[in-house]
């Protein structure tokens, strides 16, 4: 099966979408059905690069000339580097994913800070001091 699409060739916008194992085409209507590839999207860095769609077909307006038969319309993907606030808020949403459990820490911190218990490091499990050592890496500071 091949997925086509009917294009109105006077805006270029997509009038519906079917599969078809065969299809008959006409090449000179206001409407035509071309073949419709769908392009996988490609591997990237998502702290760094964004995915942005885009659609390449030929430009059939002209309704006096037929549409070439190996006519296609082609729905790709590039990759962009993501600006700076959009790389900060990639950072920030990893930091807000290590939140799970550092609400309880707190929690107890102020417990024992009521109740005058003494805090070390060793008060704490070693995960917790990871999410913590994470979350300032994130940040740009050193871990502790």
């Amino acid at each position: 099966m091949t997925t086509y699409v009917k294009i109105d060739r006077t805006t270029g916008n997509i009038i519906e979408q079917k599969d078809y194992a065969t299809i008959k085409r006409t090449f000179n209507k206001r409407y035509v059905w071309i073949p419709l590839i769908q392009e996988v999207v490609p591997a990237h860095d998502a702290d760094t690069q964004k995915v942005v769609p885009n659609v390449t077909q030929p430009d059939m307006t002209d309704l006096s000339t037929p549409v070439n038969v190996n006519a296609q319309r082609v729905q790709g993907y590039d990759i962009v580097p993501l600006t700076p606030t959009e790389v900060q808020a990639v950072k920030v949403g990893k930091i807000q994913n290590l939140e799970g459990g550092l609400t309880r820490i707190n929690e107890d911190i102020m417990v024992a800070i009521a109740t005058g218990t003494p805090l070390e490091r060793s008060t704490f499990p070693d995960a917790v001091w990871n999410k913590i050592n994470a979350r300032r890496v994130l940040r740009g500071e050193a871990p502790v």
